[in-house]
């Protein structure tokens, strides 16, 4: 069972993609939000395609007093979500596509209440139902090019064409957030080191 306040494994695993990142902001309801991650989809195969980099420019964020420094994960529900990063920049509130997402302890989902996009922010350790609106992601096509070679786009390597960076601990992350099996000396030191919302500066 899920523990209360957490994201649900369910939510992981049928998800068709994720985007993580990590933001930070001047002070309360102050524009000039900025920050970075990285976007998987999920393959045919059911495995995830290597990871794409963005940044992150947002003019607002949810109710969120005193938060400086969060994390943020979108469980993307849809092709059409995952496409959007494929495009080298999105609004990720647009349409209103975007939704707080489910969390540990409620009710079992519901796929008439799917949205396209689900948020998850973590400040202090715990996630909430926060909503993070008016983001704009663009993709870091130099930082894509450094991992994956000159001219690789983001659409490449989420259709999984590129392999993954050899030095990257995701892919065990990924596996454990679906309730897989993971390499419990790379949790381990994952779970070593601070995330950016234990952090008082960048």
């Amino acid at each position: 069972m899920t523990e209360k306040g957490r994201l649900p494994v369910e939510v992981i695993a049928n998800a068709k993609g994720l985007a993580i990142f990590s933001g930070f902001r001047a002070a309360m309801y102050l524009a000039g939000t900025g920050g970075s991650g990285v976007v998987v989809a999920r393959l045919a195969d059911g495995s995830w395609s290597p990871p794409s980099a963005f940044s992150v420019v947002s003019g607002g964020f949810g109710v969120a007093y005193g938060v400086d420094v969060y994390d943020c994960v979108c469980v993307l529900n849809t092709q059409e979500a995952v496409d959007a990063y494929t495009t080298g920049e999105t609004n990720l509130g647009a349409g209103g596509t975007m939704a707080a997402g489910p969390i540990g302890g409620t009710p079992r989902i519901n796929n008439k209440d799917v949205k396209p996009v689900w948020t998850y922010t973590k400040s202090r350790g715990i996630y909430g139902g926060l909503t993070v609106d008016g983001t704009i992601i663009k993709e870091r096509s130099g930082v894509n090019a450094e991992a994956y070679g000159p001219n690789t786009t983001a659409a490449q390597i989420l259709k999984g064409e590129p392999k993954w960076p050899t030095t990257t601990q995701l892919p065990e992350v990924l596996k454990m957030s679906e309730g897989k099996s993971a390499d419990a000396k790379v949790l381990g030191a994952v779970s070593t080191e601070p995330t950016p919302g234990d952090l008082k500066e960048l």
